[in-house]
C-alpha cells in the first residue's frame, strides 16, 4: 500500500484452519500479523576470493515468531488450546482489503504456525485479552489481489 492509501488494520481479516481448506475468522482478533522472513547468510570466503573480500551465500530462512492480540472469549481460548494440544501447525491467512482504485480483491498472505495461547491479561485500556503466540514453520506465501 502506498502512503496515500494506507489501510487501517481493522479492515484486514485473519483466518485460521486445521486443513487449509475450511477457514474460520479468528474471533475478536485485534492485530494483524505476517511473519518476517530472515535469511541466513553463510560465509563463502576463501583465499582465492576476488580482492580478498568476503563472499556470502544464502543459507536457510527462518520465519520470526509473532503474536496476535485478541479480545478474550471462551470460544477463542478453547480453540487455541485445542490447536496447542494437537501439536500440529495451523494454517493462517491474512487478507488485506483491496487498494482503492487499483484492485478488486486485496493481497493475501498465508503461512503455517504452531499456536501457544497465553493466559488472559488486561491491556492498557482495561480489556481482557488473550495473546496467540505463533511459531511459524515453512514459507510465507503471498497472493496478489486481482486488478480492476
Amino acid at each position: 500500500m502506498t502512503a496515500e492509501n494506507v489501510v487501517p488494520g481493522d479492515l484486514c481479516t485473519v483466518h485460521w484452519s486445521e486443513d487449509g481448506v475450511v477457514w474460520e475468522e479468528i474471533p475478536k482478533c485485534k492485530t494483524v500479523g505476517v511473519p518476517e522472513e530472515n535469511p541466513e547468510y553463510r560465509d563463502r570466503t576463501s583465499l582465492s576470493s576476488p580482492g580478498r573480500s568476503r563472499e556470502w551465500g544464502v543459507g536457510l530462512t527462518d520465519t520470526s515468531e509473532l503474536t496476535l492480540n485478541c479480545f478474550y472469549s471462551t470460544e477463542l481460548i478453547k480453540k487455541a488450546r485445542q490447536y496447542k494440544a494437537a501439536r500440529k501447525a495451523v494454517f493462517f491467512k491474512v487478507e488485506l482489503p483491496p487498494e482503492e482504485g487499483v484492485q478488486s480483491t486485496g493481497d493475501v498472505f498465508d503461512y503455517k504456525a504452531f499456536v501457544n495461547p497465553s493466559t488472559p491479561n488486561v491491556d492498557h485500556e482495561g480489556d481482557l485479552m488473550t495473546d496467540l503466540k505463533l511459531r511459524p514453520t515453512g514459507i510465507v506465501g503471498w497472493t496478489e489481489g486481482a486488478a480492476l
